[in-house]
């Protein structure tokens, strides 16, 4: 990445919080355990997407496709092993002053 590209998530921040339950989203992928065959996945998980208006911008202007990279890291949980998921896009711009530049790779 060029020097001053700031990563943006693309989902939810940390301190959204599901309306159904009270509690702050999470990303994750947890264990299928109503897995009935071989071809259904071993884990599942819901992910919240929220796009920005300069999300949105990018995305218009690239004909509809945002590339993002998806970050894992397993996890030991109450209910069982799960992976805690990230989507980040980086954006080629300064880091506003002041604020942290993330890059998780």
């Amino acid at each position: 990445m060029a020097e001053g590209t700031r990563w943006v998530d693309v989902t939810e921040g940390k301190d959204a919080i599901n309306p159904k339950t009270n509690k702050k989203y999470s990303h994750v992928l947890n264990k299928n355990s109503d897995k009935k065959s071989d071809k259904e996945p071993d884990y599942r998980g819901v992910m919240h997407l929220l796009f920005s208006p300069e999300i949105i911008a990018i995305i218009s202007n690239n004909e509809g496709k945002l590339k993002v990279n998806l970050s894992g890291w397993k996890r030991d949980g109450e209910y069982g092993p799960f992976v805690s998921l990230q989507l980040q896009h980086p954006i080629d711009a300064p880091v506003e002053e002041g604020a942290e530049e993330e890059n998780p790779f």
